[in-house]
């Protein structure tokens, strides 16, 4: 009986990123298209900021974008996705960058055609 192993690696980091609604998949292809990642993952969340010391604004829907890259390339990608998204420009999310301990690498076969929504 053949063994099944997992290619693990201990060197990834994983990036967050939160995003104006809507706007979360559009990142993701970019993604793909411009500098060949594919690990993106988008999911809706809600949530709340303060607007004073006790006080909180309203309930804002966001799109939630995590992407998990090696150590070597987290800076190139996340310095894209911060672009791209327009984080400096204002109200346009926020974004953390930590380290992993494991991840799997998996991999799509590239004769797989293209799904489009």
């Amino acid at each position: 009986m053949e063994r099944l192993t997992m290619d693990l690696n201990a060197n990834s980091k994983l990036i967050t990123t939160y995003l104006p609604k809507g706007t979360g998949l559009g990142i993701v292809k970019l993604l793909s298209d411009e500098v060949n990642v594919s690990t993106g993952n988008v999911n809706s969340s809600r949530g709340t900021g303060t607007t004073g010391n006790s006080e909180f604004g309203e309930w804002v829907e966001v799109d939630v974008l995590e992407v998990v890259v090696d150590s070597e390339r987290a800076d190139e990608v996340f310095n894209f996705i911060y672009e791209k998204a327009g984080i400096g420009e204002g109200n346009h999310g926020f974004m953390t960058q930590g380290a992993l301990t494991k991840t799997s690498k998996f991999t799509i076969p590239k004769d797989l055609p293209r799904e489009d929504s």
